[in-house]
């Protein structure tokens, strides 16, 4: 027997002892995680201009490189 896994999916729940029923819930559209929104995401609302054409600010980064292997062999 196995542990015990929740699986969600539109709001149900659904507890699950199988690992193989898991397998072909989860390939089913059910999820281990309870995301479910019950209202619909809109892209159409604007909360804002954003300036497309201004330039992205670039982090500055202080990378120092690694020193890996043995040391090169001191040319003669």
């Amino acid at each position: 027997m196995s542990e015990p896994v929740t699986l969600y999916r539109d709001g149900d729940e659904v507890i699950v002892t199988a690992p193989s029923e898991v397998r072909r819930m989860l390939a089913d559209g059910w999820s281990l995680t309870d995301d479910y929104v019950p209202f619909a995401f809109r892209d159409d609302l604007e909360f804002g201009t954003v300036d497309t054409d201004a330039p992205m600010p670039v982090p500055q980064m202080n990378v120092t490189p690694v020193k890996r292997g043995r040391p090169r062999k001191a040319q003669m």
